[in-house]
């Protein structure tokens, strides 16, 4: 086995490593240059994996709640509840507005189109059909100049106040667009055609817009994936013009200005890089988006619309008002209006609107700056360049904490960019990339390198247990001299008068025998997991337990010897042997099996430059000398108390306790009969109770003897392979005194 060892460690691998080395790291950089190119092309689903990354973060580490000056006005269902379903009266929304006028609101936003008439305005009501023929020709006519108008209630609440109305884009081309309230400026090129687009939208009517201070877009960003918010449009392409969002316009209308300032590229591809409104420069990404941190629901942001209609006077109230950007939308489940943030939750669309208005005025932003996408380029290629290196140049335990190392130093990287400044950087395609060439490394050198196992087990696989050549190939160690002391089953198997047999047979008959007998016994013992130890002439030492620990070594060996009874009957009934074609009569081969329990020291001994895997110890001796007295007792698996009791599921009959050769106290041994299936049938059970009872009186003749017959009886009919060993038996029963055979002698 050395020898095998230092031809795998120092000649076949030398030469096929260094080859592999080769082919593995040809292999290895293809396959990071093929990873970089995926990342540069950056298809959808590496895209929404990195989103995904981005929304762990922000999941980790939510932005916090700042009071800065944004209030949402929310109608929700207590205001439905209280003043009734949706829509309302416009006369109501005029008194919403002219309320938060008199409260010293600096911005009012509407997270609502209103498309069309008020229906519940008196001046549309008296122009149905049936109102008009129950007042007359003229009646109608007469009442609609002195009925109320809500429509031109609720502009003439806009007109004058700072309101923002809102449009939203929706698909189609009617080619209607809103008023443009706000002027543009560029730093750079016209960036519209980066710009996300809408060539149809649903608008205000005609009189609201012209008297709202602004015009913005509420629709939140087309680009989102899987129904979750992550950025919203604070520009959109309209054709021929360019078109705020309310959030913008809000801003704007919040601090007086006219005019918005758009940073953008000089020279293609064009693209915003950012956007000023008074004294806020807002980041965005290159289509003019603004991506929002998020921070979990605050009940102080929001106002039920139900108390600020029900005449609240409270001086909390007026401090929540005045001076503050006011937002008015619906929280109502009916009225369809929630978004999915990347925190998992469930928002009113006006909420997204009210956290991206908090983000700007906090300047608490998230940015992807134009350099993150070439710095995670250059750290794809240094990450997977280098676990490509140390995955074929160093051993696979080292490989596997350079690349947790450098996993652990991405992703705090990542963090750190996210947490103090906001960055967003993705470690997941890095990441998965040097999973990705660790493994293929990892596999190409196992697959390379089997090619000498396969070698060590076609040269060893008959001589030692498959278990042993598996803890090698795991193990290199277990090669080095010294042993452990354990637990070990013991198991002997010996050739009944092979000394007789050998006379009769040439020695290459003799060989010829020997392996086709070895082999199948030797299958037997590997087929239970034993290690074979030695063939000592015509006996096989084996054991169990080492070097692979199992916890049923003794019920192992005893199937083993189980097996090897069945296999020998085999053979002699098909003449494998072909000692019946012979002119010389050659009986049936028979073997002896005895096994033992213990305490015993297994390892390698010898020296360095030869030793062998084996076990020493006293519990050796006795399984030896266990195997000798199977020949006495006329059986061919005996066993020691101690294996009965780790083995119980198998079926005994106990042999009482004899004498071994070299020990001076007597073991209890048993003979075994068969596996958990005989033990637990009735017919051993009958035997086994009554053959106790035998065996408890062997110094009381008359019911040894009445039990014997009995036992006999239940071997002859039921358990032939004993009826021998209760020939044997009989010999040991105490004779009757000598005045009870002279009694029963008389007439």
């Amino acid at each position: 086995m050395s020898w095998a060892v230092r031809l795998l460690g120092k000649q076949s691998t030398l030469r096929a490593l260094t080859r592999a080395q080769s082919i593995a790291l040809i292999l290895g950089l293809s396959l990071v240059l093929l990873c970089a190119a995926l990342r540069i092309a950056d298809p959808y689903d590496l895209r929404l994996v990195r989103e995904l990354a981005f929304d762990a973060f922000q999941r980790a580490l939510p932005r916090p709640y700042r009071a800065v000056p944004v209030r949402v006005i929310d109608i929700d269902e207590a205001s439905l509840a209280k003043i009734g379903q949706w829509p309302w009266p416009r006369n109501t929304l005029s008194r919403l507005v002219d309320r938060l006028g008199e409260l010293g609101a600096s911005a009012i936003g509407f997270d609502i189109v209103f498309p069309e008439p008020d229906r519940l305005s008196p001046s549309l009501l008296v122009k149905q059909p049936d109102l008009q023929v129950a007042f007359g020709a003229t009646g109608p006519r007469d009442i609609a100049s002195r009925v109320p108008d809500y429509d031109r209630s609720f502009a003439e609440s806009i007109q004058g106040k700072p309101v923002v109305l809102g449009f939203a884009a929706i698909p189609g081309a009617d080619g209607r667009r809103p008023p443009l309230k706000a002027g543009l400026a560029f730093t750079g090129k016209d960036p519209r055609a980066a710009l996300p687009s809408f060539a149809a939208a649903t608008l205000n009517l005609p009189e609201f817009d012209r008297a709202a201070k602004g015009v913005g877009a509420i629709t939140v960003s087309p680009l989102d994936t899987h129904g979750i918010v992550r950025q919203i449009p604070l520009l959109w392409n309209g054709g021929e013009r360019i078109y705020p969002s309310l959030v913008i316009e809000l801003l704007r209308v919040m601090q007086t200005e006219s005019t918005l300032l758009v940073h953008s590229r000089d020279a293609a591809p064009f693209a915003v890089t950012g956007i000023r409104i008074g004294q806020f420069d807002v980041p965005t990404t290159s289509s003019g988006e603004l991506r929002i941190r998020f921070g979990h629901e605050v009940a102080a942001r929001v106002i039920s619309a139900a108390r600020l209609l029900s005449g609240d006077e409270t001086s909390d109230l007026q401090e929540m008002i005045a001076g503050h950007v006011v937002l008015i939308g619906t929280s109502a489940t009916g009225l369809y209006d929630h978004r999915v943030t990347p925190l998992g939750e469930t928002v009113p669309g006006v909420l997204v609107h009210a956290q991206a208005l908090e983000q700007i005025l906090s300047g608490d932003h998230l940015v992807r700056p134009d350099w993150a996408d070439p710095l995670e380029w250059a750290w794809l290629l240094l990450l997977a360049g280098l676990t490509t290196l140390v995955a074929v140049l160093c051993a696979p335990i080292t490989a596997l904490a350079y690349g947790g190392a450098m996993a652990a130093v991405t992703y705090l990287g990542a963090w750190i960019a996210f947490s103090q400044g906001g960055v967003l950087l993705d470690p997941t395609f890095s990441c998965a990339a040097g999973l990705l060439l660790y493994v293929a490394m990892i596999s190409f050198r196992y697959f390379v390198s089997d090619r000498d196992r396969r070698f060590v087990r076609r040269a060893f696989s008959r001589y030692i247990a498959q278990s042993y050549l598996d803890e090698i190939e795991k193990n290199p160690a277990s090669l080095r001299l010294g042993g452990d002391e354990r637990q070990m089953t013991i198991l002997f198997v010996d050739i009944r008068s092979f000394t007789t047999l050998s006379e009769k047979l040439s020695p290459t008959e003799v060989v010829e025998f020997l392996n086709v007998l070895f082999g199948r016994l030797s299958a037997d013992i590997l087929t239970e997991g034993g290690t074979i130890d030695k063939y000592i002439g015509d006996s096989i030492m084996a054991f169990w337990n080492a070097p692979i620990i199992v916890s049923d070594h003794a019920s192992r060996a005893c199937r083993a010897a189980l097996r090897m009874r069945s296999t020998l009957r085999e053979l002699n009934e098909s003449d494998a042997f072909r000692f019946r074609s012979r002119s010389d009569f050659l009986p049936d081969v028979a073997i002896g099996i005895g096994i033992n329990i213990g305490q015993a020291l297994v390892g390698n001994m010898g020296s360095e430059s030869r030793f062998n895997y084996s076990v020493v110890g006293d519990t050796v001796n006795v399984a030896s000398r266990i195997e000798g007295q199977a020949k006495s007792l006329a059986v061919d698996a005996v066993v020691a108390e101690s294996v009965t009791l780790a083995a119980r599921e198998c079926a005994y009959l106990e042999a009482g306790a004899l004498d071994l050769r070299g020990k001076q106290e007597k073991e209890r041994l048993f003979v075994l009969v068969g596996d958990a299936e005989t033990a637990c049938s009735p017919e051993f059970i009958a035997l086994r109770d009554c053959h106790s009872e035998l065996i408890a009186n062997m110094n009381n003749p008359a019911i040894a003897r009445a039990r014997y017959a009995e036992c006999l009886r239940l071997a002859e009919q039921y358990f032939p392979m004993v009826r021998a060993f209760y020939a044997r038996l009989a010999e040991r029963i105490k004779p009757e005194p000598a005045e009870l055979q002279h009694a029963k002698r008389l007439p």
